[in-house]
């Protein structure tokens, strides 16, 4: 049969039949073999639609399209395409005109699936070597906290101040004065920011004026975090307890007590708190009844950060490791190892975890595995203070530095 005559079933079937089977080719195969098969298996090979299928069924990748059709808004969940700022790349640079992390794809675009999924491959390699990275420099003393988004770095520091930087130019575009002591934390949105700082005091900020709408005082120490959404602030401090305030007026709503040492860390999710303290304890709370739904044990020394996302709490301790938490029944899901110091910042997203230490690495890890899939050695010379990361860029920040990592 093999100096018989050579059929290319693939050619003979009809195109949906043949669309479907290259569906199950993987990707590699499919970018660099597949179209060397012949002028049919070519054209088959960039198909749009065998992309597009081929990106769905890529459950960590999600992608954002806006549309009235629901099958459409079914697909969507998240923005997690890359920008263009960190490729030259020419298909990420035409990626980058069609989808990015913070604006939704026009209904009425087309996309092009198979940029899409070359882009997404690049993103996940550079996951695995040493970034390329940056000092913003402007603070007077140590920077403790960060935020940024699509345009902009918003950072706190012990000079007292706010300052705004520009994500792109990397310049400073504005600094804010408020508080009259050291600013340990921040959160903003379109539209609000709100800071907490050492003079135990909060500041909530109009993001267009950048000027404060009004300060809330009740905390007896300094904020160490700040959280909020559309009805309350939720601030933890020093002081061991954790105050939940009306957003819109200021009121002080209730007082949360029940941990034993200061409370480093709260997330704020759909009526849901998690805090993290000194005690050594994670605790859930419901933010309407100011009461402790749950404890999570098993850290051996106390708590410095915390997220959570509805589902999974990650947490991270001076026992020198990250612990994964089921959010609703309080099992310990998985124990990271390998930080020689302080766990002091984590973010988690998209089976990722970025975490900061005070042995001056920034590591990257697998959530599945459990294994650290990155270390991020250069660029400190000191403990890592603060982290977050979106699909294209880490941004960190250490406590004995002015300087800002990008």
């Amino acid at each position: 049969m093999l100096d018989g005559p050579r059929i290319d079933l693939l050619s003979k079937l009809p195109y949906e039949i043949a669309s479907y089977i290259l569906h199950f080719i993987d990707m590699h195969t499919l970018l660099t073999k597949v179209a060397l098969i012949s002028r049919t298996w070519c054209q088959l090979s960039r198909d749009n639609e065998v992309w597009k299928s081929v990106y769905l069924c890529q459950k960590r990748w999600k992608i954002r399209i806006p549309s009235r059709q629901p099958q459409q808004r079914a697909i969507s969940a998240m923005a997690t395409a890359s920008d263009s700022s960190t490729t030259n790349d020419a298909l990420s640079s035409d990626l980058s005109k069609q989808v990015s992390t913070s604006t939704s794809v026009a209904p009425n675009t087309p996309l092009n699936w198979r940029m899409l999924c070359y882009n997404r491959i690049q993103l996940e390699k550079r996951w695995l070597s040493v970034p390329r990275w940056t000092s913003l420099t402007g603070h007077k003393d140590s920077v403790y906290c960060v935020q940024f988004d699509h345009s902009k770095i918003v950072t706190g520091s012990r000079d007292n101040t706010i300052k705004f930087w520009d994500l792109h130019t990397l310049k400073n575009t504005d600094t804010l004065y408020g508080h009259t002591q050291s600013v340990l934390c921040l959160q903003f949105d379109d539209n609000l920011m709100v800071s907490g700082s050492s003079d135990n005091s909060i500041i909530v900020w109009d993001m267009d004026t950048r000027q404060p709408i009004r300060r809330l005082q009740g905390h007896a120490a300094g904020v160490l975090d700040v959280c909020f959404d559309s009805q309350y602030i939720v601030s933890c401090s020093k002081d061991t307890t954790i105050k939940v305030w009306d957003l819109k007026t200021g009121a002080l709503l209730r007082t949360m007590v029940g941990h034993r040492g200061p409370v480093n860390a709260v997330q704020l999710y759909k009526g849901q708190v998690v805090s993290a303290s000194g005690d050594g304890m994670v605790k859930l709370w419901n933010v309407e009844t100011g009461q402790c739904v749950r404890d999570f044990v098993g850290h051996l020394r106390g708590l410095a950060c915390v997220q959570f996302d509805g589902e999974t709490i990650v947490s991270g301790s001076n026992d020198k490791t990250i612990r994964i938490w089921d959010a609703a029944t309080g099992r310990c899901r998985q124990v990271l190892c390998g930080h020689e110091n302080l766990v002091r910042t984590l973010h988690f997203e998209n089976n990722k975890i970025v975490s900061g230490s005070y042995d001056n690495t920034v590591r990257v890890w697998d959530m599945t595995t459990g294994q650290c899939t990155l270390e991020i050695a250069a660029g400190h010379t000191s403990w890592v203070f603060d982290v977050q990361f979106s699909a294209s860029r880490i941004i960190r920040f250490v406590l004995a530095k002015r300087t800002t990592a990008v």
